[in-house]
């Protein structure tokens, strides 16, 4: 676990590294004098249409690469490794077949969201460059897993690609370009990782290519065609249970709501960086423990992924949540956003749950029964895409946060008892009874302290006090064997010693 730990961490580092980046992005789109309500939707409304269109397209070879690269690795040598050209050939395909259906619905996208996102119609074909480099990227970056390369491929799609998006809105900001330049440049963003990506795996030799069918692409034939046919199915309906929120919301209401509850995802996504770190480095680890049945290594990697996912994760939302509403007011967002605060709240909370049950879903899909994901997938979707269309339309931004709070909640309960049952892992302790209480008592601490203070003594006065405590009370209560260890080292650099 210790391999996990250290390179988990790393990657986590560059990831919060990217945030940093992507709050200076954040704050400048819905800054009030730098961009409207709108072109932050827009923004917002592209990635989730772009990353459609690298579902559709993909037709599941991300999955694919993730389960077979060992199979390809261990029995191949590297002139004959056809597994990325198989791959990328497959998804051009798919990429062509898709863009052949956008234009035929083309009417139809138009009178949908001409009438409350005019913005969205006008800029419509520019998503198009940016599906495409969405789709070249993932799959460069799942084969890149396979030569334990996940740290890298976090840094470029979670900081370089942010760093990019920086240097084009202060571009914007200080008028040397346009909105319509910006809007181009913001479509080229993957373009930039995945020549880069491509370039380091040249230089070490990883960028393997095969014109020729080999033996294990004949031998697995079947099981392939079998997984892609399935797993493109999840892979849409994951991408599709993500992107519907915006989706909806740009059409029943408009591109400002779509910013809104943008700004909350974002801050969400802020939870998510360890899990997002953690599936690069586990994925390879338990596709090669479910090929050596080494079930011990599996229920260990559960249980730590578990603790540690629900510890960050209930650290940054209380943190988030105490400093919300302030932040909005000091540094001068455009005050329609505090509309997004319950929003994040529910998200949070979705997030919380997803994440305390750590990585059922790569254990299930790097597994034998990985059609078994296939089905809770098609589940989620049959319950997340009528729920968020229903609820939006009666209570506007609110409607798919609740629709993702119900649909998850059910998602991850029947992943959780086909693991408790299937294979007798389940991935809780006492320590996750604990690691919530003590998120539960600073905050209450740090809230009650300085509720009355001005916005900037609240952020910097509550936060040190909550930080403080939930760090504190994480190590005396030794609630995780990974998590001690890294702040008792990061202690001793400082100077503190905190055990």
């Amino acid at each position: 676990m210790s391999q996990i730990r250290k390179r988990s961490l790393k990657a986590t580092s560059w990831i919060y590294f990217g945030f940093l980046i992507g709050a200076l992005n954040t704050y400048f789109l819905t800054h009030k004098s730098w961009f409207s309500t709108d072109e932050n939707g827009l923004t917002r409304a592209m990635l989730e249409i772009g990353l459609l269109i690298y579902a559709f397209s993909s037709f599941g070879v991300t999955a694919f690469l993730h389960k077979f690269f060992p199979y390809y690795s261990d029995n191949l040598e590297s002139k004959d490794n056809d597994i990325l050209s198989v791959s990328l050939l497959i998804s051009l395909i798919g990429f062509v077949l898709t863009i052949s259906g956008i234009f035929l619905m083309e009417d139809v996208i138009a009178r949908k969201f001409s009438t409350n996102s005019r913005l969205l119609v006008e800029y419509f074909y520019w998503i198009i460059p940016l599906g495409f480099f969405i789709l070249l990227y993932s799959v460069l970056e799942s084969y890149s897993y396979g030569f334990q390369q996940g740290v890298i491929a976090n840094l470029l799609k979670e900081t370089i690609v942010r760093l990019f998006t920086l240097v084009i809105i202060l571009l914007k900001v200080f008028d040397f370009i346009g909105f319509r330049t910006f809007i181009i440049l913001f479509s080229f963003q993957y373009a930039l990782i995945f020549f880069i990506l491509a370039i380091l795996l040249a230089r070490k030799k990883q960028l393997l290519f095969s014109l020729r069918i080999s033996r294990v692409t004949r031998k697995f034939r079947k099981k392939i065609f079998t997984m892609l046919a399935l797993t493109f199915v999840v892979i849409v309906v994951n991408v599709l249970r993500q992107s519907i929120d915006g989706l909806v919301l740009a059409a029943k209401q408009n591109l400002t709501k779509v910013g809104i509850f943008g700004l909350a995802a974002y801050m969400v996504s802020v939870l998510q960086a360890p899990f997002r770190s953690m599936v690069a480095i586990t994925i390879p680890l338990l596709s090669r423990a479910w090929k050596n049945k080494d079930y011990e290594e599996i229920t260990r990697i559960y249980r730590r992924s578990s603790i540690n996912l629900l510890s960050f994760s209930l650290f940054v939302f209380f943190l988030v949540w105490l400093n919300f509403s302030q932040a909005i007011e000091y540094f001068g967002i455009n005050p329609v956003y505090l509309e997004g605060r319950w929003v994040f709240f529910i998200l949070g909370i979705v997030t919380i749950i997803e994440m305390g049950t750590g990585v059922n879903g790569q254990i299930i899909g790097t597994s034998s029964y990985w059609r078994f994901e296939l089905l809770t997938s098609l589940l989620l979707t049959a319950l997340i895409i009528p729920l968020s269309y229903y609820l939006t339309v009666h209570y506007g931004i609110f409607g798919p946060a609740f629709a993702n709070l119900i649909s998850f909640s059910v998602y991850n309960s029947i992943r959780y008892f086909f693991l408790l049952k299937k294979f007798n892992m389940q991935p809780f302790t006492s320590k996750s009874a604990e690691v919530i209480l003590i998120s539960l008592i600073a905050y209450g601490i740090a809230y009650w302290l300085f509720r009355n203070t001005s916005p900037i003594w609240n952020m910097i006065g509550a936060s040190a006090t909550y930080c403080s405590i939930f760090i504190f009370l994480l190590i005396k209560r030794k609630i995780s064997p990974d998590l001690n260890p890294i702040l008792e080292n990061l202690g001793k650099r400082i100077g503190i010693k905190l055990s």
